[in-house]
């Protein structure tokens, strides 16, 4: 029997799978089901133990946020004394208006509704980026979420250039997504840029043509991009011109990803499409379909002129021009390539032009086989990959032992609070393997949290970790001690101070009350 795949198949079948993964973040915000790692660990210690006012400074432990979202994410948290609910759910908040964006700008990007449209959605959602970073405590579902909001503004203005009615709400709007989005993403004026070009030339053709009824709508389209770009320099003035002035953050990810040696250009080209796909097999499709498209999209923009695009081809010009920006600051020096969160950005237009190059395959050129196998390969492995990764995140070879040492640390600190005594830890609260015990006890260690750990070291300190957790709360802070090994807590606590008779003793796994 042969299965007739319909629009309303695939349509079903991306909701369901947009749903299960909504549903999988719901369930690690609201319960303590995914560990904090690394770059939490880090964001986090400066949102709970910053003011305010510090944190438009400099930031602790090798980070850089826009000092907006990072003040909006303190105020919220610390209402909620920093619980893990209060940290992860912002993230996935924004996740949830970035999937309801993504279904909105499919129906308005392409000139129609066809199965192969779908396949916008879904490479946005099986991104990497995406389903790794749905709850986590940084800001690139934010960068995410606005290069959506970039597509539905270059939208408007296009209505606007066409003398397209705009209700006052709509057009509001389009006034305050200019003003707020380059406050609270670095990434957004990169986003941006394509935009101003898009819509001068098309006002320009419009002046050109005589269209008074076109032509009287080209003073609101300069208001418009001259508030973002006012916007754009505030931003650089208050905050990214720090950012760009620190080397510490361009070093380390030169140390950390590429080991101390940059990539070649051609690598990082490569990377900017193939790091779209999961996996060996579909870095290599989304490598080869990534440059075929981008080529193609190049080749049509240059047989047409402006004044006769389409709004699906102005859409195609637009991810052109934005891969050309950041291929440029890859050139420049200005932007690294090969890490896939570094570039989340440019994935909705790279699937724009996939769409269009697998339409006009099937359309314009007649291979509608060769479009169908394409379009059935990617549908196959874009739905195993959000189904798969939720699947992983549970069951990774140390997540057992990570989620167990979160729980167990947070149960200790609460019990050390709780009787208002000290707690001795180890490095083993970090939830990795440390198994390199020492021949005696050694001393106990206050304070670990050094001058090289705050200026951001490749391995945390535990008792950085350890502060991190919810359970350690700011307004009732406990003495915390670094301990070698737990065996010797007997003499660990006779070196404690003569006021503590008892403490709680943890290596992450196990936790104790040990009596002077």
């Amino acid at each position: 029997m042969k299965i007739k795949i319909t629009e309303k198949f695939v349509r079903i079948a991306t909701i369901c799978v947009v749903t299960y993964l909504v549903c999988f973040g719901i369930a690690e915000a609201f319960f303590p089901v995914r560990p904090f790692w690394n770059d939490e660990w880090r964001l986090v210690y400066n949102i709970k133990f910053k003011s305010v006012n510090a944190l438009w400074g400099t930031l602790d432990l090798l980070q850089e946020c826009p000092r907006i979202y990072l003040t909006v994410l303190k105020k919220i948290s610390s209402f909620f004394d920093y619980s893990y609910t209060s940290l992860r759910l912002p993230p996935l908040v924004v996740t949830s208006g970035s999937l309801l964006f993504i279904f909105y700008l499919r129906k308005k990007i392409f000139s129609k509704s066809s199965i192969l449209t779908y396949l916008f959605i879904l490479v946005v959602v099986s991104s990497q980026t995406f389903t790794d970073y749905i709850v986590q405590v940084k800001q690139y579902e934010m960068d995410l979420f606005l290069c959506l909001v970039a597509l539905w503004q270059l939208m408007t203005l296009l209505e606007l250039s066409e003398g397209a009615s705009v209700t006052k709400s709509k057009y509001l709007l389009l006034c305050l997504s200019f003003a707020v989005a380059p406050l609270i993403s670095y990434v957004y004026p990169i986003t941006a840029a394509p935009i101003f070009p898009i819509i001068l030339l098309r006002a320009m053709s419009s002046v050109r043509d005589k269209d008074r009824n076109k032509s009287k709508y080209l003073l609101s389209l300069l208001f418009q991009l001259t508030l973002v770009s006012v916007c754009i320099v505030i931003l650089y003035c208050i905050d990214l011109k720090h950012v760009m002035a620190d080397d510490r953050m361009y070093i380390s990810y030169i140390r950390a990803c590429y080991h101390g040696v940059r990539e070649s250009f051609i690598e990082d080209l490569w990377m900017l499409f193939s790091l779209v796909g999961s996996g060996f097999l579909f870095e290599i499709i989304f490598g080869v379909l990534g440059l075929a498209a981008f080529s193609y999209g190049i080749f049509r923009a240059a047989k047409m002129k402006m004044q006769h695009y389409s709004r699906e081809e102005c859409f195609r010009s637009y991810a052109i021009l934005l891969l050309f920006v950041i291929l440029c600051l890859f050139l420049s020096g200005k932007l690294l390539g090969g890490v896939a969160r570094l570039t989340a950005y440019s994935v909705p237009s790279i699937a724009i032009l996939i769409v269009i190059l697998l339409e006009d395959v099937k359309e314009k050129y007649n291979y509608v086989k060769v479009a169908n196998i394409i379009a059935t390969v990617l549908f196959l492995g874009l739905f195993g990959n959000i189904i798969s990764t939720c699947i992983n995140t549970f069951t990774y070879v140390e997540y057992s032992r990570r989620i167990k040492t979160y729980k167990q640390v947070s149960m200790a600190l609460k019990e050390a609070r709780v009787n208002k005594v000290p707690l001795l830890f180890t490095d083993q609260v970090r939830g990795d393997k440390i198994y390199d015990y020492p021949p005696g006890p050694g001393r106990i260690m206050a304070n670990t949290i050094t001058t090289a750990q705050i200026q951001g070291v490749d391995t945390l300190c535990a008792e950085v970790i350890l502060k991190v957790n919810p359970e350690y709360k700011v307004w009732d802070t406990i003495p915390v001690y670094l301990i070698q090994e737990m065996k010797w807590t007997g003499e660990y606590m006779k070196q404690l101070p003569e006021q503590y008779h008892s403490a709680i003793a943890t290596d992450g796994i196990n936790f104790v009350k040990v009596n002077r």
